[in-house]
């Protein structure tokens, strides 16, 4: 029988919680380790809509990338959130894992899945922990690494675009640079900018960057293109599923891993 603790060790085999940001909160946020589980739901957000679907699939876990409870909190009001999620959560008998800079920094987490779409011959990450570079699977904060032929900016977007499904992308820079060298950083990466700049990348792969980080990359010469904190994370649920099932299967557990349908990026634009 598998466990809400199994489920916690094999994410743990994959991308250790270790190897989380100090600021961060990862593992398991709601449920008991020794509840039961036959069917794990993967989503990106512990979402209201998220929690319907795990409750229509009869899934007993949900795994996120994005932590439910990121800060303290004082109480839990059930009638706002975040104590709206853990009331029909608990009511529900569903457990909440999160992974969130634990997956970033892994080796086969989020920014290799940007890479990968890419097909970027990686040179190594933005950021990293010289401690944890011993460890055989951790990779570091984003990537940088070069394309297989030059493009120019405008392609390069326009591909984005394409593969990601028509997502809503915001471009800074000359669309007529020519691009061989990218920097790429899943979710929120204007933190990295100044490391982007130094790493050589003619461009940088990100979402959530604010006005000030786009003049910033205006004014050093760095194009940007910003994909969006949802696209540029939502990549990893499928092969995350994949490693849960394949797990599963090795450890001789009978286990369904869904990943979530539901979700959708929150922001819609009007054109």
């Amino acid at each position: 029988m598998v466990r809400i603790k199994d489920i916690f060790q094999w994410i743990d085999s994959w991308a250790p919680f270790r190897y989380a940001e100090s600021w961060d909160n990862c593992g398991l946020q709601v449920g008991n380790p020794e509840s039961p589980v036959t069917r794990v739901l993967v989503a990106l957000d512990p979402a209201s809509c998220v929690l319907r679907e795990a409750q229509e699939l009869g899934s007993q876990c949900v795994v996120t990338h994005h932590p439910l409870l990121l800060r303290p909190i004082n109480s839990v009001r059930t009638d706002s959130w975040p104590g709206s999620i853990i009331m029909q959560a608990l009511l529900s008998g569903i457990s909440i894992i999160a992974a969130h800079t634990n997956l970033d920094a892994a080796r086969q987490g989020t920014n290799v899945q940007l890479k990968a779409l890419l097909g970027l011959d990686v040179i190594g990450p933005l950021d990293s922990d010289e401690v944890l570079c011993r460890d055989e699977q951790y990779l570091g904060i984003g990537l940088v690494g070069l394309l297989p032929r030059e493009t120019t900016l405008e392609s390069l977007a326009a591909r984005l675009n394409g593969v990601l499904g028509g997502t809503v992308i915001r471009i800074t820079g000359d669309l007529r640079k020519q691009i061989t060298r990218v920097a790429v950083c899943a979710g929120s990466g204007g933190s990295l900018m100044e490391k982007a700049l130094a790493s050589g990348a003619e461009v940088f792969v990100t979402g959530d960057l604010k006005y000030h980080d786009a003049r910033f990359a205006e004014e050093s010469g760095l194009a940007v293109i910003d994909i969006g904190h949802f696209a540029s994370e939502k990549l990893v649920l499928q092969p995350f599923g994949d490693f849960l099932r394949s797990k599963a299967k090795s450890e001789g557990a009978e286990l369904e891993v869904f990943v979530c349908k539901s979700e959708a990026d929150p922001f819609q634009v009007i054109a």
